[in-house]
């Protein structure tokens, strides 16, 4: 099949994007263009709710969508770091009271725990503490470099979160630009792949809301009343609850965190309930998975097994940035060469 000139020029700038993407993928940068997407994607919905509900205010509507983002980011920010500073101040404060609280942890873990296994553990607290002190000077360097890292992750991701507001912001005056100045059909082709983007990305944010009302469903009938019909009451419940909803927004990594805090849990009640936990978790995220590639793949008629083997392809080359933003990508070709009319 021969391509006209807008078919070839659409294609061209397909393939940029996704060789954009690639190395971004490569140089660990693609968190930015992800939190970046998000804020972009939250600007618009934001000012177009905004423009109908102040008629009088409507031409302001983007100026008042900058400015609730940024508090809100920005109360997140300092409401997260005000938290850890005051926990690590309260440590400080009173060691003596956290070396305890740790110690009945170790030794509720230790009575929970088969024979066979708890030989493998430290026989007291004091020996386990040495051993971490151990531990930590020997990977002393690894340690800083991982705290580096997520540090420079962190900061990444607020960039991008800066450059979707400023994006966003702009939108309406290269909209202005663009009526009285008409566009090359270089640059149209470009934004139109990024309109597709953006598209995509709506698409997938709304599939993760969807997993996450889902998985905060399952997990609720799981500890509220599967558990306690066995007689086991698990603590914390509730917390855990609302945590898988908050943190299964973020994709992958909220619910290795919300997992890790469930299983910790389940590991000071006994070791059986912990594995019973392990096993709940595991069946879940693999119905995840499915009714991930599902939702997604109903949007741009896609099957789920392609995007489940998009999904582990990404994930086998990037890891779990690649996991993460292998729905999008996947997505973004696929809606790209249909209304290119390619496929």
């Amino acid at each position: 099949m021969l391509l006209n000139e807008q078919q070839k020029i659409g294609l061209f700038s397909l393939c940029l994007y996704s060789v954009f993407f690639i190395i971004l993928m490569q140089v660990h940068l693609m968190s930015g263009i992800i939190s970046g997407l998000l804020t972009y994607t939250l600007m618009q919905k934001l000012e177009n709710f905004l423009a109908r509900k102040m008629h009088r205010w409507g031409h302001k509507a983007k100026l008042f969508s900058v400015l609730l983002l940024s508090l809100l980011f920005m109360s997140v920010l300092i409401g997260g770091f005000g938290y850890l500073f005051n926990w690590i101040i309260g440590v400080a404060r009173d060691p003596q009271q956290t070396l305890n609280h740790i110690q009945n942890l170790f030794n509720s873990i230790s009575t929970s725990l088969p024979p066979a296994v708890a030989d493998y553990l430290p026989d007291n607290f004091t020996e386990l503490r040495a051993n971490a002190l151990n531990f930590i000077k020997d990977h002393v360097l690894y340690l800083q470099s991982i705290i580096k890292q997520l540090f420079h992750s962190l900061l990444i991701i607020i960039i991008g979160m800066i450059i979707g507001l400023i994006a966003g912001y702009q939108q309406n005056k290269r909209n202005i630009n663009e009526i009285t100045k008409p566009s090359t059909i270089y640059m149209q082709a470009f934004k139109d792949s990024l309109d597709r983007l953006v598209e995509v990305f709506q698409y997938v944010a709304f599939s993760q809301v969807i997993i996450s009302l889902f998985n905060t469903l399952m997990t609720g009938i799981f500890l509220l009343v599967v558990l306690p019909m066995f007689g086991i009451h698990l603590p914390f419940s509730k917390s855990l609850i609302l945590a898988t909803f908050v943190l299964g927004l973020i994709p992958i990594i909220g619910n290795l965190i919300v997992n890790t805090l469930m299983f910790l849990v389940a590991f000071t009640v006994s070791f059986w309930i912990a594995v019973i936990v392990l096993l709940y978790l595991i069946t879940i995220h693999k119905v995840e998975y499915i009714l991930n590639a599902k939702i997604v793949g109903t949007k741009i008629h896609a099957g789920i097994c392609e995007l489940l083997i998009a999904m582990v392809f990404c994930e086998t080359i990037f890891g779990v940035i690649g996991l993460i933003f292998a729905p999008i990508f996947y997505a973004f070709i696929k809606l790209s060469l249909k209304q290119l009319k390619i496929i």
